[in-house]
Parts: structure tokens; C-alpha cells; sequence
């Protein structure tokens, strides 16, 4: 697919046609557009919705909506807030450009032009980051490649995902802030909900937080790091060596490892190469011999 950088500008999802110049808008039915299924932001401010029709309203709409066109039906590419912002205003119609895009690069988009434009909180980017390594089998490598984000956050973000459920919806509203996040995402089930609340009822920053944990008695004992690295970077070799989307465990007693497949086909490719290799193993054996 074609790689979107967060530094080439959303200017390039418009494209040009056989001459050079942009791709003409044209006007299509508001009711006839769906939303993007891979849109990662789940909550749109009221209020900023609000002000962006007033600006609609009183100046048009700059920049078109861009959609994709399949069986006589457009999804929506780039543009939620616009065209939510002209349904308010009742617009039967919207201006907008049909371009071509498969659904992995309808996800990438969606989570660039947050990243680039709004403000998504961070548990909205680690689900649409796990998204990307579910759906498309993307390493946290590719990942990092594709949206220009650092590898080690990329990382965190995900770490995020393994939070008490309480703490995700502290989260999720805003109470808590990624830095908090990500410190309590190192601490043992139990302790994470408990020191969540602390933070908001005191109001702690994140450097507030990290002292009263290094100097308080009989603080929560925190997971070890090095193997929550060990980890993920063995679950990346995992999935790239067998083409699959694979999952280190650490269990109480020993280590599991989950292998995940879109389709059956690729299981039984995997199997079968295993089988062939195997096979070939044991036949150089019984050679020596």
C-alpha cells in the first residue's frame, strides 16, 4: 500500500488525474455517505461541532469531504466533522472527491488525519493502533514506519490496552493522561484502579505520581519491565517469521504463545511449510545415521 506520512500533508489524499491537477469534486447526497468503519475516534465534541458549522455556514466549505465508491455506495475517507458539521446545518448535499483507497489504507488514514488534526485521547489511538496489528498483521515496526510514531510509543500505546477497565474509562474521559497511563500500565492488577483514583481525587501530576510511588512505603510492587520488552519484541519476530499475528504470553507457570490468522488458507500454509521442514529434518537425520 502506499505509505501516508504524517509530513507529506492531507493536500496528497486529493491526487491528481491524467494531466497533473487535482481531481475534481463533484456534489453526492449527505444520506448516501457512510461513515468510515475504521474511524478511531469514537466521541465528537458538541461544542466544536457547533462552532465548525458556524464556520460552514458563514464561509462554505473549504477543503471537499473524500470518499471511496463501491457497489454504488461511498464510505467516507476524510472529512467526519465536515460532514457531520453539514447534516447540522441540514445540507442535502456535500462536495466531495471519490478517490480509491483499500481498507487498510482507510484505517491509516483515519488515524493519521486524528493524529495530524484533532486531538484523539489516548486510548482512541491505541485501539485503532491495535487495529492496524489485528486486521493487517502490522508489526509495531510497520506501525512506527507507516504513522511516523516512535517505536517506543507505539509500544506504550498498546500497553495501555492491558489496563483495569475502570482505569481505560478514567481514561478514555479524560481524567487521567497518557503519562499517567503509561506508569500505571506497569503496575499489578489490583493497584492500578486504587492509585487511579488517588490521581484524580489529589489531582497528581504525572511527576507527582512517579515520587509518591518511589517514596511511599509499601508501594505497589511494579511488573518487570525487561520482560514486557522481552516480550514484545519476540512477539514481532514471531509474527514476522510466520506471517501471522503472534502474541507472547507469561502465564504463572510457564509461557504461552497465541498464533492468529485472518484466513484458514494461511494456517494451513504455515502448517504445512512446518510439516515440510520437518520431515526434511528427520529424513537428514535417519541420512547420518
Amino acid at each position: 500500500m502506499a505509505k501516508i506520512s504524517l509530513g507529506r500533508g492531507f493536500e496528497s489524499l486529493y491526487g491528481n488525474d491524467d494531466s497533473g491537477g487535482a481531481i475534481p469534486s463533484s456534489k453526492i447526497a449527505v444520506a448516501e455517505i457512510k461513515p468510515n468503519p475504521f474511524q478511531p475516534r469514537k466521541t465528537f465534541s458538541p461544542e466544536s461541532l457547533e462552532e465548525l458549522a458556524e464556520s460552514i455556514g458563514r464561509h462554505g466549505l473549504l477543503h471537499p469531504v473524500i470518499v471511496v465508491k463501491r457497489n454504488d455506495q461511498f464510505t467516507l475517507v476524510s472529512g467526519e466533522r465536515r460532514l457531520r458539521a453539514a447534516e447540522k446545518l441540514g445540507w442535502k448535499e456535500i462536495e466531495a472527491v471519490i478517490r480509491e483507497f483499500t481498507d487498510q489504507e482507510l484505517l491509516e488514514i483515519a488515524l493519521v488525519e486524528n493524529l495530524k488534526r484533532s486531538d484523539l485521547n489516548p486510548l482512541e489511538i491505541a485501539e485503532g493502533l491495535d487495529q492496524l496489528s489485528r486486521e493487517f498483521e502490522w508489526t509495531q515496526e510497520t506501525i512506527s514506519d507507516h504513522l511516523g510514531i516512535k517505536r517506543s510509543s507505539v509500544a506504550n500505546y498498546l500497553r495501555i490496552l492491558d489496563l483495569e477497565a475502570e482505569v481505560k474509562e478514567f481514561l478514555r474521559e479524560g481524567s487521567l493522561t497518557f503519562g499517567h497511563a503509561k506508569i500505571l500500565s506497569g503496575l499489578a492488577e489490583g493497584d492500578q484502579k486504587k492509585w487511579a483514583r488517588l490521581i484524580i481525587a489529589k489531582g497528581l501530576s504525572v511527576r507527582a505520581l512517579e515520587e509518591r510511588l518511589a517514596k511511599k512505603p509499601g508501594a505497589p510492587k511494579t511488573k518487570d519491565n525487561s520482560v514486557e520488552e522481552w516480550i514484545g519484541e519476540n512477539s514481532q519476530v514471531l509474527s514476522s517469521a510466520l506471517h501471522c499475528r503472534a502474541q507472547i504470553r507469561k502465564q504463572k507457570k510457564g509461557w504461552k504463545v497465541e498464533l492468529s490468522f485472518n484466513r484458514m488458507d494461511e494456517l494451513e500454509e504455515m502448517i504445512t511449510k512446518l510439516s515440510e521442514r520437518t520431515g526434511l529434518q528427520e529424513e537428514g537425520s535417519h541420512d547420518e545415521a
